[in-house]
């Protein structure tokens, strides 16, 4: 078939040449019936380019009678009518067409016409609904307002797919569903395949989607590598991959269940040598479940730098699908899981010459990323459960997971914490840490140098969150950071009075009507209010919320979400963490890049624990003369009597701000008995690092 050098318009505008006499007046009319009234844009536009009068019936056909002499005495050129409807035998308009001419095309006789086939091979109207008709009347037009003039069998596939693209793609995207299944449209979509793609004879349309399906995996293998040898013959022979198109377009969940949820080349791909060769190819359930398998051995042999590498790899190769399909959060599950493994093995192998609170801060390498990834790899939930039943990872990585997130993490903690006894038994590990009380003394003139200043007081940002904030906000500006070691004890009460103005000799706890309370000199600061109070009598404003009050240039903005969700152990609290590290990275690069704040600083009170799930807890003694008891720490004058946990007091070198004792707990495990919190996972006020080793950050531009 030759490809046609003109557009249905031109097409129609030969027709009405024909129609017209060849010798004709200003009064002569040519009648247009169309069967199914889809062509009135395309006649009018032929009667334009042929230079001649247009009107079109609205309604009944012989509404065009009406004012036709007035049409005759005002117009000077010759007129098209046009009847958007079937002809039907009815001969209404004799007179014209024996003066004239009449045309009787419907839209699929005129692209018939133009290709030189039968109408039927455009499109069948007697096998099909008129709503069907309609959407195919409008296929052909968009294509050729978009394209000029089609390929005959571009245009064939885009009617057959009812508007959804070439053949291939569709079956790739829909399958057969909305394609005819007249037994004349299969034979020849099989024929028109059958040039790519070995067909079996006589395949009836699941066969044939299947077939397709199949192929295109086969070209996406050999597009990552596979040698076509592996393949039978018409399969995996040439580097054009349309699914690989396909899916860099926009993968779907959709396309994940069909092409990684089904196998569709397991005896080639268990012939394969070298099976992470062939990562970046995002199809085929068996290259995941190989790929798994060769992974966990891996894991298994310790050569875990390789198993973060390959993790990374395969998690670019399934980006082409959905962000938290359970194929992506899987491989994101692995990275982590390395990354813990081998935090967890740095930690065993360390030297052991730094103090615990030191090698717990360190910021290149200290064992708070253990906590980080243990955070990360909460954060991937049980992807295996996403992923088809009988998957490899199934079987293992529940196990995998829970030994690094529990039996682990449990162990990396009671270490910890036998190291911190022992450090505060035979030296002074808190002496020589900048502490969190001298911090704002430590940074009042660059205050008075800043135009403007934030001070952002987050309760409970722990370490690693402070590491993620700072990384996340480290390309965008300028990022300080610094350790200091919590007011001790490590609580909110304490470590936000500690937080505020003033000369930091003149800080001070002390039993106080029998509390622990916060001085500044001889001022109580032992309350939200009050410390309020005492930054506005400094010159300091402090907003309720991120948004208003924010009008002064110097800003105290208190924030306890993390806290709070913590304490009251709300939901998901791993991810309420992080989205809220997200969220204030975010009003961070607000204020300073849209509501020009000179520099803001991020300052907090204490970190915390988070126990694993399932972790028994033990109650020990805190009976104390005029003392006060909380989760992690009694305070008072005499705790002689107390034997779990550290002992310290103002004579503890770093902790000269002390005015009474304290007993802290460092057992993870361990809560003193009469107390006033129960939460069970999530806790401070102890002497882990995780509780009172803090990081303070300052942004600028």
């Amino acid at each position: 078939m030759n490809q046609p050098q003109h557009t249905l318009t031109d097409e129609a505008e030969q027709r009405l040449q024909q129609a017209f006499p060849d010798s004709h007046t200003t009064e002569v009319r040519v009648v247009w019936w169309d069967d199914g009234g889809h062509l009135e844009e395309i006649v009018k536009a032929a009667a334009e380019q042929l230079g001649v009068g247009f009107r079109a019936a609205e309604g009944f056909p012989l509404s065009l009678r009406t004012d036709a002499l007035k049409e005759e005495r005002e117009t000077d050129r010759p007129i098209v009518w046009y009847v958007g409807k079937e002809k039907q035998g009815r001969d209404w308009f004799r007179d014209i067409r024996e003066t004239g001419g009449e045309v009787t095309k419907s839209i699929e006789e005129l692209t018939a016409d133009l290709y030189g086939v039968n109408p039927w091979d455009i499109f069948d109207v007697e096998m099909n609904d008129d709503a069907t008709r309609t959407q195919i009347a409008g296929i052909i037009k968009d294509e050729f307002q978009s394209l000029g003039t089609p390929i005959y069998g571009d245009l064939r596939q885009e009617i057959y797919t009812r508007g959804d693209g070439k053949i291939i793609d569709h079956l790739l995207r829909e399958g057969w569903p909305e394609i005819s299944r007249d037994p004349g449209t299969v034979a020849e979509i099989r024929a028109k395949l059958d040039d790519d793609i070995p067909i079996p004879d006589g395949a009836d349309p699941e066969e044939i989607t299947s077939t397709v399906r199949r192929w295109a995996v086969a070209q996406a293998l050999h597009r990552s590598g596979v040698d076509a040898s592996h393949f039978p013959a018409g399969f995996g022979e040439s580097s054009h991959s349309p699914l690989t198109t396909l899916l860099n377009m926009g993968g779907t969940r959709a396309r994940a269940e069909e092409y990684l949820g089904e196998e569709f080349w397991a005896e080639v791909i268990r012939g394969l040598d070298d099976i992470w060769a062939y990562a970046d190819c995002p199809v085929d359930r068996a290259l995941d479940d190989a790929l798994w398998k060769s992974w966990y051995e891996t894991f298994e042999a310790g050569d875990l730098s390789t198993c973060i590498e390959q993790a990374q790899i395969r998690q670019e190769a399934l980006t082409v699908y959905p962000d938290h399909t359970g194929w992506r959060d899987l491989w994101t599950q692995c990275e982590h899981l390395a990354r813990l493994q081998q935090q967890f093995s740095a930690w065993e192998d360390r030297d052991g010459q730094a103090d615990p609170f030191s090698a717990y801060a360190d910021v290149d390498e200290g064992s708070w990323q253990i906590d980080n990834e243990v955070l990360h790899l909460q954060l991937t939930g049980t992807p295996e459960t996403d992923v088809p039943a009988d998957h490899p990872a199934t079987e293992t990585l529940p196990q995998l997971r829970d030994e690094l997130l529990t039996s682990r993490y449990r162990g990396y903690l009671g270490t910890l914490a036998d190291e911190v006894e022992a450090a505060m038994q035979v030296g002074q590990p808190l002496l020589n840490k900048e502490s969190a009380h001298e911090w704002w003394s430590d940074h009042e003139e660059e205050f008075e140098k800043a135009g403007t200043v934030a001070v952002l007081l987050i309760d409970a940002l722990r370490y690693d969150l402070a590491q993620r904030l700072a990384a996340d906000l480290n390309e965008s500006f300028d990022v300080s950071r610094e350790t200091r070691l919590s007011t001790l004890p490590s609580e909110t009460k304490f470590g936000m009075a500690a937080l505020t103005p003033g000369r930091s000799f003149r800080f001070s706890l002390e039993m106080y009507n029998g509390a622990l309370t916060p001085f500044q000199g001889d001022r109580s600061l032992s309350n939200k209010t009050r410390r309020k109070d005492f930054l506005s009598d400094e010159g300091w404003s402090v907003p309720d919320d991120r948004e208003d009050g924010w009008g002064e240039h110097r800003i105290a903005y208190y924030d306890k979400e993390i806290d709070e969700v913590g304490e009251g152990e709300i939901g998901e609290m791993v991810h309420h963490f992080d989205n809220y590290v997200t969220e204030l990275a975010a009003m961070i690069r607000d204020k300073l890049d849209n509501k020009n704040w000179d520099q803001i600083y991020v300052v907090t009170d204490h970190g915390f624990v988070l126990l694993p799930d399932g972790t028994t807890t033990e109650a020990v003694p805190s009976n104390a003369p005029e003392s006060e008891v909380k989760y992690r720490r009694v305070a008072g004058d005499d705790l002689s009597g107390l034997t779990n946990g550290v002992s310290l007091s103002g004579s503890t070198p770093g902790l000269d701000y002390l005015d009474t004792d304290l007993q802290l707990l460092v057992d993870p495990r361990q809560h003193f008995s009469k107390q006033s919190y129960s939460g069970d996972r999530y806790y401070h006020g102890g002497l882990l690092p995780q509780e009172c080793m803090l990081s303070f950050l300052k942004i600028q531009k």
